[in-house]
């Protein structure tokens, strides 16, 4: 008897979310994510994105713990030898505090993590180039527990290591920025500035606008556009699969990586949110899933460049490269958070940007549902009433609401909303 979809026993893959800072990650974790990633001040390969000191990398695996949740560590630059010494101390504190894993790129300092942290998982960071199985199990035989593959894979290649490579976990990125060059491997940065995107400390050159002079290329032709400012052949889409999850969960992918460590809070939470609720989705029905374009809109509501679905669903399906600009886009502003829920529909609310009595917001829940309200009335926290909010700080404020809303929801209004 030919077995029905729905009597396939399918995991919920876990949500892997990017945690800068530990609000980032206390954000994360109340919108659905089921682990982050994050980094200390050293060893990673996104060194401005705020990251933790020692103690404060104590604290968030301690508090991921506390909700059982998981935190993996990254330590995947690629070393130079002035590097290995100051590795190997964090590796030995890493092996103190005892996080999930450990996101490796190098080799060496691959050898050195089993030695200075045994017993901690060792994961294999994008940046090592995992493209096909032999490499995967190759890794396996290491002692490697989580591989992430190479965005420029194909699903039908990703597919394929699934089948050969069942003991090893899987990650795939599912959202976030990509890179222009082979699985981030660039140098354009260091040459053009000094600074190394190998070793965390990336200009993002490639989204600067470019001039191309070529002769000829038969057969083939280069789309090119540009505007006064030049043109941005490097530039590339954000990565966006909400609307494919199902196809990966289907093959048994173990975790969908979300990119951004140096994005908003707003941008980790959404993320989590709508990419929980999308695979909770399918898994409940698989047989009569269809993606929800509720959810795929909310992606529009957070900071983000042109999307695209990158090389996994097939190469012609779109150009990957954004020509016109590399400016942010969104379709909501953040305007502050819910730190605190009093009675009568009044809220503790830390503001971000500057909110009015009468405007009209919207309310993001960690349920990822959206509620419509109006500012009734907005006190300092020494009761005094004001107009409006003025800096970035605490805020009483009451609003005309039929439902009620959480702790950690987000406040934010409709970007062409100028009052």
């Amino acid at each position: 008897m030919k077995e029905k979809k729905s009597d396939i026993k399918m995991k919920k893959p876990e949500i892997l979310s990017p945690a800068g800072n530990i609000e980032k990650l206390k954000f994360a974790f109340a919108y659905g994510a089921d682990a982050v990633y994050a980094a200390g001040k050293n060893f990673s390969l996104r060194n401005f994105s705020g990251n933790f000191d020692d103690k404060g990398l104590k604290e968030a695996v301690e508090y991921t713990h506390s909700i059982n949740k998981k935190i993996y560590i990254t330590v995947n630059i690629f070393p130079h030898n002035r590097d290995i010494d100051g590795i190997k101390e964090h590796l030995k504190f890493l092996y103190t505090i005892k996080p999930d894993g450990i996101i490796i790129s190098d080799l060496g300092i691959f050898a050195m993590a089993k030695k200075e942290a045994p017993g901690i998982p060792l994961h294999i960071s994008v940046q090592s180039n995992n493209l096909n199985y032999m490499e995967v199990n190759e890794w396996y035989d290491l002692g490697a527990k989580r591989i992430v593959l190479a965005r420029e894979l194909s699903f039908e290649e990703i597919k394929e290591i699934r089948e050969k490579c069942p003991q090893m976990e899987l990650e795939v990125f599912v959202h976030g920025a990509i890179c222009m060059s082979y699985s981030g491997r660039c140098m354009l940065s260091d040459y053009m500035t000094g600074r190394g995107a190998n070793q965390g400390e990336c200009a993002q050159s490639c989204r600067w606008s470019y001039e191309l002079t070529e002769e000829k290329r038969p057969g083939e032709k280069m789309p090119v556009e540009e505007d006064e400012r030049g043109t941005y052949i490097f530039n590339s889409k954000d990565l966006k699969t909400i609307n494919y999850i199902q196809e990966f969960i289907k093959i048994g992918i173990d975790s969908f990586k979300i990119e951004g460590r140096m994005k908003s809070l707003h941008y980790a939470a959404v993320t989590a949110a709508v990419y929980h609720k999308a695979s909770e989705n399918f898994i409940k029905n698989p047989d009569g899933y269809l993606p929800d374009p509720k959810l795929d809109a909310e992606l529009n509501n957070i900071s983000h460049r042109e999307y695209t679905e990158g090389f996994y669903f097939g190469k012609a399906k779109d150009i990957q490269q954004s020509f016109k600009s590399s400016d942010y886009m969104s379709d909501s502003v953040y305007m502050g958070h819910i730190n605190a829920v009093q009675d009568n529909n009044t809220y503790k609310i830390l503001a971000k940007n500057t909110i009015k009595i009468g405007n009209e917001l919207e309310i993001f829940t960690p349920a990822a549902h959206s509620i419509k309200t109006t500012v009734l009335s907005i006190k300092e926290n020494d009761g005094t009433e004001i107009t409006h909010t003025k800096g970035e700080r605490e805020y009483y404020i009451k609003f005309e609401m039929k439902e009620t809303a959480d702790t950690f929801s987000i406040i934010r209004k409709n970007a062409d909303d100028k009052r």
